[in-house]
């Protein structure tokens, strides 16, 4: 009796899915769904640097935002990062909204601001050195870390290969649970985010352009980069 009624479980789990699969006694099935996830070490930074400025003219905000820009970006270029790894993040001109704490000077003197961010992908081990080096050229706004590895989809696929695997161990053990055996895999689909694709260069860099400050003010910390993946999979029993 107890097999019988974890049959028909199982028969109406399987009948909720879309996908056109033929069950019934002469075809019985064990349904499984499983969460896995893997990590790697950070292979690719993409660095979220910018430049923030204010002026009592539009004018003069434009002037001082676009020469010190190039400046942050000859320096970058200077340091051999590829021109295809810096690309245009935020791109702003315009009135300031004065904040409360802001003295009457303030307000005459920050009229107007501007704003220029780049997204600069290299890789981890070099991210420390770039973003130091754009901080010494000018760069006075320095965001979170995008930390990836090289081939994310790769990654992604470990995952699903992982959440397989765990779904074939929950199915083995509830076979034996009805006294049965784990036959054949019938069916599986993976529900997983869709991997970012990096446009990105090797860094050919020189070590005197990215390690001239032995001391960093900035420290980063590369993080584990995380890939998960959702398997749900049909397996026969005997």
């Amino acid at each position: 009796m107890k097999k019988l009624v974890w049959i028909a479980f199982l028969l109406v789990a399987v009948a909720a899915f879309p996908q056109d699969i033929q069950i019934n006694r002469q075809n019985k099935t064990i349904a499984v769904t499983a969460d896995e996830s893997v990590t790697a070490d950070a292979e690719i930074a993409v660095l979220a640097i910018g430049y923030h400025n204010y002026a009592p003219t539009q004018d003069a905000a434009y002037q001082d935002s676009v020469r010190e820009s190039a400046k942050i970006v000859q320096a970058l270029l200077d340091a051999k990062v590829p021109a295809e790894n810096v690309e245009t993040d935020k791109l702003r001109l315009g009135r300031t909204e004065a904040e409360e704490k802001w003295t009457e000077e303030m307000k005459k003197e920050r009229r107007f601001e501007a704003q220029q961010s780049w997204h600069v992908t290299v890789s981890a081990a070099q991210a420390q050195g770039v973003v130091d080096l754009a901080v010494r050229a000018g760069a006075n706004e320095v965001d979170d870390v995008d930390w990836n590895v090289a081939d994310p989809v790769a990654l992604q696929a470990k995952a699903g290969g992982a959440a397989l695997a765990k779904a074939r161990t929950i199915a083995d053990q509830m076979a034996k649970g009805l006294g049965t055996k784990l036959g054949e895999l019938v069916y599986a689909s993976n529900r997983a985010p869709v991997a970012k694709a990096y446009r990105y260069s090797t860094v050919v860099n020189t070590e005197a352009a990215l390690l001239a400050n032995p001391e960093p003010k900035l420290r980063l910390f590369p993080q584990k980069v995380k890939s998960e993946a959702t398997v749900y999979a049909v397996f026969a029993i005997e």
